[in-house]
C-alpha cells in the first residue's frame, strides 16, 4: 500500500530532522534528547500495545498496531522472531531503513530501532538490554533469549484491505505522539532553545516535503497551484485518515476548507501536547506551502491544536497564476 509506506518515511523523516537540528545546535546533548524522546515515544506505545490485550512479548507485539513491526514478516522488509524471552529482528528494506540509508544517515536508523525493540522488553518486564549493529546493508537486533531459526512468532500482516488500512491509521495518528516527544524532550533539556530547535526540526520537515511536490510538478509540466497541490499532496492516505467537510472551495488561487478529524489531535490531547501541534501545525504548513510556491498564504480561522472543534483552511494565491 503506497499510502502506507509514504506515511512510515514521513515518520523516519521527522526523527531525521530532528536529529540533524538537535545534533547541529547541541551536538551529542542534541543527539542524546532525541534518543530520550524515541525511548519515551515507544515506551508509550508499547504500555499501549500491553494494555490492547498483549499478553508476554509475542502477545505485546502481535498488539503492536503499525507495519514496521507487523508487516516485516509479510513484505519481505527482513525477519522477526518473538519467543517469550526475547527477540531478533532483522531488517534490510523497511521504509524508514531505507529513508535513513538513502538520506546518508544510517546511524539514526540504530537510535530509532533500538528504542522500539528495547520499549518491547520493558512493556514485558524483561531486560531491556539490546544488541544492535549491521551486517552488510541488514539491521540485526536482538534482545534477551531470541528464539532460534525457525522458532518463535513471526507475525505477518500485508499492507493490503483492511488490515492494510488499520495499519495506515495507527501509523498516521502515532506521528502525533511522536512530534510530542520530541518537541517535549527538546524543550525540557534546553528551554527556549529547544522550543527553537524543534520548530527548526519541523520547518525543514514540511519544506523538504513542499520542495519535492514542486520538483516533482515542474517535471510533469504542471501549474504550481493550489488545485494541483492538493490533489496530488503527498500525506501518504489524506482521504483514508483525515476528514473534511464537503462544502468548501479549490482553485488555482483558492483552498479554503474545514477537517473535521484530523489523527494527531487525540494523541495531542492524550500527552497534554496541544502546544506541541499547534508549533507543528504552522511552522509545517507554513514551510511546506512556501517551499512548493512562495506567494502562497497560510491562514486559517479555527485550528483544533488550539482546541477548536475544527481546522479552517484558509489558503490562497494573491493574483493571477502564470500559466
Amino acid at each position: 500500500m503506497t499510502p502506507l509506506v509514504t506515511t512510515m518515511t514521513h515518520e523516519a523523516r521527522i526523527i531525521r530532522h530532528a536529529g540533524l537540528a538537535y545534533t547541529r545546535a547541541r551536538q551529542e546533548a542534541g543527539l542524546a534528547t532525541v534518543e530520550r524522546a524515541l525511548r519515551g515515544y515507544y515506551d508509550w506505545r508499547a504500555e499501549a500495545a500491553a494494555g490492547r490485550g498483549g499478553d508476554g512479548l509475542p502477545g505485546i507485539v502481535r498488539a503492536w498496531g503499525t507495519a514496521e513491526l507487523l508487516s516485516v514478516n509479510a513484505e519481505k522488509w527482513g525477519e522477526l522472531r518473538v519467543g517469550e524471552a526475547g527477540l531478533r529482528l532483522e531488517l534490510h528494506g523497511t521504509p524508514e531503513l531505507l529513508h535513513y540509508r538513502a538520506s546518508g544517515v544510517p546511524a539514526f536508523a540504530l537510535i530509532h530501532y533500538r528504542a522500539l525493540v528495547s520499549a518491547l522488553m520493558r512493556a514485558a518486564d524483561l531486560p531491556d538490554d539490546v544488541e544492535a549493529g549491521w551486517q552488510g546493508d541488514s539491521l540485526v537486533l536482538e534482545a534477551g533469549q531470541a528464539p532460534p531459526s525457525g522458532e518463535g512468532t513471526l507475525p505477518g500482516v500485508p499492507l493490503t484491505g483492511e488490515d492494510g488500512l488499520a495499519l495506515l491509521r495507527a501509523t498516521t495518528e502515532n506521528r502525533g505522539a511522536l512530534l510530542v516527544y520530541l518537541g517535549r524532550e527538546a524543550e525540557q533539556a534546553f528551554g527556549a532553545d529547544g522550543d527553537l530547535m524543534f520548530r527548526e526540526a519541523v520547518r525543514a520537515f514540511g519544506a523538504e516535503r513542499g520542495a519535492a511536490m514542486r520538483l516533482d510538478h515542474l517535471s510533469k509540466g504542471l501549474t504550481l497551484d493550489l488545485v494541483n497541490m492538493m490533489e496530488l499532496y503527498d500525506s501518504g492516505g489524506n482521504e483514508d485518515v483525515w476528514q473534511y467537510r464537503d462544502e468548501g472551495t479549490l482553485t488555482p488561487v483558492e483552498w479554503s476548507q474545514d477537517c473535521t478529524f484530523c489523527p494527531f489531535v487525540q494523541p495531542w490531547h492524550d500527552l497534554d501536547g496541544l502546544r506541541y501541534g499547534e508549533v507543528y501545525d504552522y511552522e509545517f504548513h507554513v514551510s511546506q506551502f512556501k517551499a512548493y510556491r512562495e506567494d502562497i498564504e497560510v491562514k486559517w480561522g479555527e485550528l483544533m491544536s488550539r482546541g477548536d472543534a475544527t481546522c479552517e483552511f484558509r489558503f490562497s494565491i494573491p493574483g493571477p497564476v502564470p500559466a
